[in-house]
């Protein structure tokens, strides 16, 4: 499995992936809603499928001496790590948005306070990103070799949801984004609960892509 992870950074990271990845630090732009570093990551990652299916990656990968399920294991490992490397950039600009603030005055206006990067925020990014690969991964590998939109439109539809009423329950919620220890205390588990379904619906979603791409002819 080592190997096939490290066939998929090499081979399949492309352009778009890495680029859009980098707009986590978007997160440090103190006018928008910090869930904006996430929705940009999403599109990058949607393009993994469509690029793999015009490089024939599905038939190289079934060429090497590994299990059908390896090769969706493979690839939603590989989808985890991008969005893990997204979450943990766009954490420390977070960090230092919330430091160093790139318009002082601004930390006045309670616009600015409520759209603060928050430890919640992470959590519903986590939750967001396993619904995406609950999607993505469940549906793309029903058929493999069709250039189909839905899989990509309805997992970035869904994960861009999830983001848009994380946002807004951090805004309306004053404890969401409060950090006295009550504050704290929920924050975390937040956090704790995105981080428990990002890796629920990543594993449901390899089980079910496995599944069904088992049954696919190569």
């Amino acid at each position: 499995m080592k190997n096939l992870l490290k066939k998929e950074i090499l081979l399949c990271t492309n352009a778009q992936i890495v680029i859009f990845s980098l707009f986590a630090l978007f997160i440090l732009i103190p006018s928008w809603p910090p869930a904006i570093a996430f929705i940009y990551p999403l599109s990058g990652v949607m393009t993994l499928f469509p690029r793999g299916l015009a490089n024939k990656d599905i038939e190289y990968t079934s060429l090497l001496p590994v299990k059908k399920t390896d090769i969706v294991k493979g690839k939603t490992l590989f989808i985890m790590v991008v969005e893990l490397a997204v979450i943990l950039l766009a954490t420390a600009g977070g960090i230092i948005r919330a430091l160093y603030p790139i318009i002082p005055d601004a930390s006045e206006s309670d616009y600015y306070i409520k759209t603060q990067p928050t430890i919640s925020l992470l959590g519903f990014a986590f939750f967001a990103f396993g619904v995406m690969n609950f999607i993505m991964i469940s549906m793309y590998y029903k058929n493999p070799y069709k250039r189909l939109s839905a899989p990509s439109l309805i997992s970035i539809f869904a994960s861009t949801f999830v983001l848009g009423i994380g946002t807004v329950l951090i805004v309306l919620v004053d404890v969401m984004r409060d950090y006295a220890p009550l504050g704290l205390m929920v924050q975390f588990i937040t956090l704790a609960i995105g981080m428990i379904l990002f890796v629920v619906l990543s594993l449901l979603g390899y089980l079910l892509g496995a599944k069904r791409f088992e049954k696919v002819d190569l």
